[in-house]
């Protein structure tokens, strides 16, 4: 049974977190990749994001097919009332979903991968500007 992603207005307010969940790999056949900055990324962004990484991985590996495990999740909503909405009206309707993510937190892990392969990967990563990354074994 699938859980269906249900669209709840939140606040836009960001806790400070001191244990982060997602900043260690728990299997050692795993290759991570950790933030290097704080970034917030839409819905949109997200699959963009996850259809550079692999289209990337079609280029740089080309005898075996690796398993990539993405850690995102939307758990934001950004809300916006109409331009001609006075005061005490609500929060008005959902916009799009978000995601914040903070440094250093692995962004998403990749199976059957060489230390060497996965250096190239970081550098055209970070050549590109497409976001910041570190590599964590």
């Amino acid at each position: 049974m699938k859980k269906k992603l249900i669209l709840r207005k939140t606040h836009f307010l960001f806790k400070p977190k001191l244990t982060k969940k997602k900043h260690m790999l728990t299997t050692t056949n795993f290759v991570g990749f950790k933030l290097m900055k704080t970034v917030c990324f839409t819905s949109k962004e997200e699959d963009y994001l996850k259809l550079t990484i692999l289209k990337i991985f079609k280029k740089l590996t080309l005898i075996y097919r690796p398993k990539i495990f993405f850690y995102f999740h939307k758990i934001y909503s950004h809300t916006k009332l109409p331009l001609e909405a006075r005061m005490g009206k609500g929060k008005g309707e959902i916009t799009n979903n978000f995601g914040y993510y903070q440094k250093g937190i692995i962004l998403f892990s990749i199976t059957k991968l060489t230390l060497l392969e996965a250096y190239k990967f970081q550098i055209y990563f970070n050549k590109k500007n497409i976001l910041k990354v570190k590599i964590t074994k």
